[in-house]
């Protein structure tokens, strides 16, 4: 194997003639916008349908104060739209222009709805009750977690409710009611716009870290999380390049079932990216069963190559702890041989405009894939340089043949790593 990128992949801004992905809070927040919808559009023409019926029942059972027709009409308009929207939400493909239409025609039939029961029921009505009607039409719209429908809303609110009530019976304190209503409707859509905004940005957090986490250990993704620039901007830097491998795998995966195979690795392979955060590493790839690490990018370490032969060491002890418990639930045991190579690579975000992923290139990360391919079972092989780079604590490095590496001009020196209380 001659891994020369690492699977940290994030998508990027599209091509300029290719649509942009939906990221995973947008895929997100267009099924909670469209429940929410369904849900509001639901209640709302549920009220409009028991409004439509306890007219009649009043009409029956007051007929000297019959509900205007126009108050029957406005309502039967209203629960016609919300149907509307209900077949729309469940059977029509999501559009981003929805949401907006939706504020429309619900700012639209709210104004009709108030000035219908303002003019013909009861004008005390146009000062008070539409100013409440609007504003919480405004916090409706932000279950859309949309910052433009919610300005609309309120736009919408400060251009409807001052022409009803400035055109209605209630002169001059329509004057005065309208004023108080701008104001209101302004102080809610800010609220709200702030609200959505920050839930947005700490989903957006959210998911950014997350995925940071998969791939760096949490004080190098909590870095790169305040210095973007760490991860973005290809550099040069001496690092320690890791890969471990399951000896035997090809041959021992043909004798088992696939699920098994994947139940295996599903199960080994955290336990060896525990330990790769834990000595501060970069989890670069899984290849098949091998797993690639390096130390010193994104974020230098000076001692890059004694946290990487400690990882090494680590996870070999941890590997006898796995085969305690693969033994014990009658699972087969593994053995694994890790290369490790000190030097200079290139570190940084590469790839198209698309999918783009974090790599670690060079012939550092070459080498220790040869070397890795070397070792045997239960052993793990460093470079020269990663013995010149080590400082000898808690580990003792036995001089073994140097090995052949394809594409070096000659053999490469190794040394075989051996903790050091079992000399």
């Amino acid at each position: 194997m001659t891994p020369v990128t690492h699977a940290a992949a994030e998508p990027t801004a599209s091509a300029a003639d290719a649509p942009s992905p939906i990221n995973d809070y947008e895929r997100r927040r267009r099924e909670v916008e469209t429940v929410n919808e369904l849900v509001v559009s639901a209640i709302t023409a549920a009220l409009m349908a028991s409004m439509l019926v306890i007219s009649v029942i009043w009409t029956v059972e007051y007929p000297f104060l019959p509900v205007p027709p126009e108050v029957r009409l406005v309502s039967t308009v209203m629960l016609v739209a919300h149907l509307g929207i209900l077949a729309v939400l469940a059977t029509r493909r999501y559009s981003p222009l929805r949401k907006y239409v939706i504020v429309v025609v619900r700012m639209a039939l709210l104004g009709g709805v108030c000035w219908a029961e303002w003019f013909h029921r009861n004008p005390a009505y146009g000062l008070v009750r539409p100013t409440s009607l609007f504003a919480v039409t405004i916090m409706i719209t932000a279950l859309s977690y949309s910052r433009g429908a919610l300005v609309l809303a309120g736009v919408l609110a400060c251009i409807l409710y001052p022409t009803i009530s400035l055109l209605g019976p209630a002169w001059p304190a329509s004057l005065h009611a309208s004023l108080f209503a701008v104001q209101l409707f302004i102080a809610v859509t800010y609220v709200a716009h702030r609200l959505v905004s920050q839930m947005r940005t700490m989903s957006d957090d959210s998911v950014s870290n997350e995925r940071l986490s998969r791939f760096f250990s949490p004080q190098v993704a909590a870095q790169i999380a305040t210095e973007p620039a760490l991860a973005i901007h290809a550099a040069e830097c001496q690092v320690s390049v890791l890969m471990s491998d399951i000896s035997g795998f090809t041959a021992m995966a043909s004798r088992m079932p696939p699920d098994e195979v994947v139940g295996l690795l599903n199960a080994y392979f955290p336990r060896m990216v525990a330990i790769v955060f834990r000595h501060g590493g970069t989890l670069e790839k899984f290849i098949g069963d091998a797993l690639l690490a390096v130390w010193g990018a994104p974020v230098a370490s000076p001692d890059h190559a004694d946290r990487a032969v400690a990882a090494a060491t680590e996870m070999q002890q941890a590997v006898a702890a796995f085969n305690v418990a693969q033994r014990a639930a009658g699972r087969p045991t593994i053995t694994i041989h890790v290369g490790i190579a000190s030097g200079p690579a290139a570190a940084g975000y590469i790839g198209a405009d698309r999918y783009v992923q974090y790599a670690v290139m060079g012939d550092t990360t070459n080498v220790a894939a040869r070397i890795c391919t070397s070792a045997g079972p239960d052993e793990i092989l460093v470079s020269d340089a990663t013995r010149r780079g080590h400082s000898g604590r808690g580990v003792v490095f036995e001089d073994v043949p140097a090995i052949v590496a394809k594409g070096k001009d000659g053999p490469v020196t190794v040394h075989r790593v051996r903790a050091a209380e079992s000399r």
